[in-house]
């Protein structure tokens, strides 16, 4: 079974609605934190969030969020992070963001009629499962959804593993060569890479102090 199935990621979720222990793990509690701290600014009008998983992200994300698009290839994680989303605490993800929950494939589904209708995209740890083919498509997706506004961040662990089909350095790449997005956050570690890009040159104390 290859790992980028849909069959692959539903018998994980079957087995567990954690399979990579992201909800209690330091290490993916603090990669969490710095994905929120990294983002240039405080809030956002409408965010999507492809490959959300058991939803974990989803709870920080919705605090920063007005309006959010959740999507994973596997019915059996969607399930679960909409119900997570829906049994958490209500400060775990403020009362004002308005969650819907999708079942979706990439590329073909990619939510791409509504225009550039995204301020924020968040590509976490989903980049290197994907075809060479998809994987080629994807920043010029992502960049044809944001608003001239907007932010994409993706998030990606580093070492290797039996299912990866691509490095990780290899899959940010393909946003660096967006014209019109700047890089506005780089973050490495051991573990993992973290970047931003923004259509915003300007940084953010260069924005506060216009204001």
């Amino acid at each position: 079974m290859r790992a980028t199935s849909q069959d692959y990621f539903d018998a994980l979720y079957h087995r567990s609605d954690d399979p990579w222990r992201i909800a209690g793990n330091w290490y993916e509690q603090r990669k969490r934190g710095l994905v929120t701290a990294v983002l240039p600014r405080p809030r956002f009008r409408h965010a999507f969030e492809p490959a959300c998983g058991s939803g974990e992200l989803t709870l920080e994300l919705g605090r920063r969020c007005d309006r959010l698009l959740c999507s994973d290839f596997s019915a059996t994680a969607v399930e679960i992070a909409q119900k997570r989303w829906r049994y958490a605490d209500a400060d775990a993800h403020g009362t004002t963001c308005d969650a819907r929950f999708v079942c979706m494939a990439l590329p073909d589904e990619w939510p791409e009629q509504l225009g550039p209708a995204f301020d924020l995209i968040v590509l976490s740890e989903f980049g290197y499962y994907l075809d060479q083919g998809v994987l080629d498509v994807l920043p010029a997706l992502a960049d044809a959804s944001l608003a001239a506004d907007g932010v994409l961040l993706a998030c990606h662990w580093k070492h290797d593993f039996a299912e990866r089909l691509h490095d990780t350095a290899q899959v940010h790449a393909g946003f660096d060569k967006l014209k019109g997005l700047h890089r506005c956050a780089h973050y490495e570690d051991a573990d993992f890479l973290l970047d931003v890009w923004s259509r915003e040159s300007r940084s953010v104390a260069q924005l506060e102090e216009r204001a």
